[in-house]
């Protein structure tokens, strides 16, 4: 019975002892994964927002560039009309 008793108080001793268990080693890990992890992530959040300002700036951009385009061809195209009159113009004399 004292054998019991003395068996039973040392591991209770142990289970109380300052020296966290592997268990609360393996937390602590964890806890510091999901933390890297989650400074990736605000990371990737930031580049992508940054990206995606890019792309809107490149597709205003584009639009600008596609309606100033669309007016222009009315002009290209009598610009180029009176230089074929004038070929042909020029290649009657």
């Amino acid at each position: 019975m004292k054998k019991m008793i003395l068996l039973f108080s040392v591991l209770m001793l142990a289970a109380c002892s300052g020296e966290a268990s592997q268990a609360e080693k393996d937390l602590d890990k964890v806890k510091s994964e999901i933390a890297e992890l989650e400074d990736q992530i605000n990371d990737v959040q930031g580049d992508n927002e940054a990206l995606q300002q890019q792309v809107d700036a490149k597709e205003s951009e584009l639009d600008e560039l596609e309606s100033n385009n669309q007016e222009e061809p009315d002009e290209s195209k009598a610009s180029e009309e009176n230089e074929e009159t004038e070929e042909n113009t020029d290649s009657e004399e």
